[in-house]
Order: structure tokens, then C-alpha cells, then sequence
């Protein structure tokens, strides 16, 4: 099979079991750039059930920059402390909404690589917001996302791997709605091709994996 013809066949088929699988979470319905924004930032190091428990509450206290801004940080800290990383997590998300506040009159700046202006926010949370909140075709990966593109793709592990990864997995992306086929991707990875035990044998595309004729 050639190239071009596997980028497709793969991407259809990981939608196809995303229809059928897909996984329900509030940030995924949301048009609230905010919340998007915000969630990204919660759901870095930490798995989503962890932000899914605790969402509704978050955003019922703290419905706006100004609020988190305003908010003791210690209280903050206590709210996101079954994500783990609180201290650190609390800072980030202070710093920002200060920026937010202080810089763009509390509106979210349309070049989303100015969020990296702050420490903690580096090319996944700014990009994937990009991708979620603008529909943005952009890269970025997780532990998931990377584990299927390695996998798939017999990514070799060398100094260029991320390069390598991010090359693949534009070729792999849809032109048009690509937060749908991340999220496809993060679920995917997530219930079917885990870091132990993947579930190979009733994986949609096992028939143009490497690791599943080499493993």
C-alpha cells in the first residue's frame, strides 16, 4: 500500500471506531474559548477522568480570567489538587489569566503562540488550543498520540524522533476538522493501543501497523 492511500485508510478507520467509541467529556461540547483554554492546562500530566470530576465545580467558581486572577492562591491549589501538580498548576494558570488581564483587556490573544510567553505553556497547550478553540490544523502530541504514530509508522528512536513524529502525523491529519480526528487519536490511544497490553487484535488498524507484524 502506498503512502498517501495508508494516511487515508488509517485516518478513516480511526474515525469509523471513534464514532462508535468516542468518549463524552463537557470540554468537547464547550464553545467557550476560556474553558478550552483552561482545560488544556489542567489536563496536562494528569488523565481526564481526573479533570472530568472536577470540571463542573472549577468552572462554576471560576468563570472568567478576572476570577482566577482574583482567586487566594492557596484556595486555588486546594480546587486542583486531585490532578496533582497543584503548585505548579496554580501558577501557570495565575500567570496566565494575569497576562490575559494586563495585556489583551481579558480577551484570549488570536495568535495563540503568544500563550507561551508564560512558564509552564509550551507548543502542546498552546497548539492544541489552537486546534479545539480556532480549529486550527496544528500539531501536537501526548503520550497517546505518539505511541500510535511510533507504532504505526515505525518511527526509529533517534535524535530526530519528534521531527519525525510531527511529520507523520501531518500527513495523517485531515485537512479540515482535525480537533475531531485528535480527539479520535487521544481515545484511541487511550482504550485500544495502550502502553501495555494494547488491544491488537480487535484494533481497526492493526492490518497497516508495524508493531503488529513485529510484535
Amino acid at each position: 500500500m502506498t503512502g498517501e492511500k495508508k494516511y487515508s485508510v488509517v485516518r478513516e478507520n480511526l474515525l469509523e471506531w471513534y464514532d462508535e467509541n468516542k468518549r463524552e467529556y463537557p470540554w468537547r461540547k464547550t464553545t467557550s474559548l476560556f474553558q478550552i483554554l483552561i482545560t488544556e492546562i489542567l489536563l496536562q500530566k494528569t488523565i481526564a477522568s481526573n479533570v472530568n470530576n472536577l470540571y463542573d465545580d472549577f468552572f462554576k467558581k471560576y468563570k472568567d480570567f478576572t476570577a482566577i486572577n482574583n482567586a487566594n492562591i492557596k484556595s486555588l491549589q486546594l480546587d486542583i489538587k486531585s490532578l496533582g501538580l497543584s503548585n505548579k498548576r496554580s501558577k501557570i494558570l495565575k500567570s496566565l489569566s494575569e497576562m490575559i488581564i494586563s495585556k489583551f483587556n481579558g480577551k484570549i490573544p488570536e495568535d495563540p503562540m503568544v500563550l507561551k510567553e508564560i512558564n509552564g505553556i509550551a507548543e502542546y497547550v498552546s497548539n492544541a488550543y489552537a486546534c479545539f478553540g480556532l480549529n486550527h490544523r496544528t500539531l501536537f502530541h501526548d503520550v497517546n498520540i505518539k505511541r500510535i504514530i511510533e507504532r504505526v509508522f515505525k518511527i526509529p528512536i533517534n535524535t530526530k524522533r519528534n521531527e519525525l513524529i510531527n511529520e507523520q502525523l501531518y500527513m495523517l491529519l485531515p485537512d479540515d476538522d482535525s480537533k475531531h480526528f485528535y480527539w479520535a487519536l487521544l481515545d484511541f490511544g487511550s482504550n485500544i493501543c495502550a502502553k501495555k497490553n494494547p488491544k491488537c487484535q480487535i484494533c481497526p488498524i492493526s492490518d497497516y501497523c508495524h508493531y503488529f507484524f513485529t510484535s
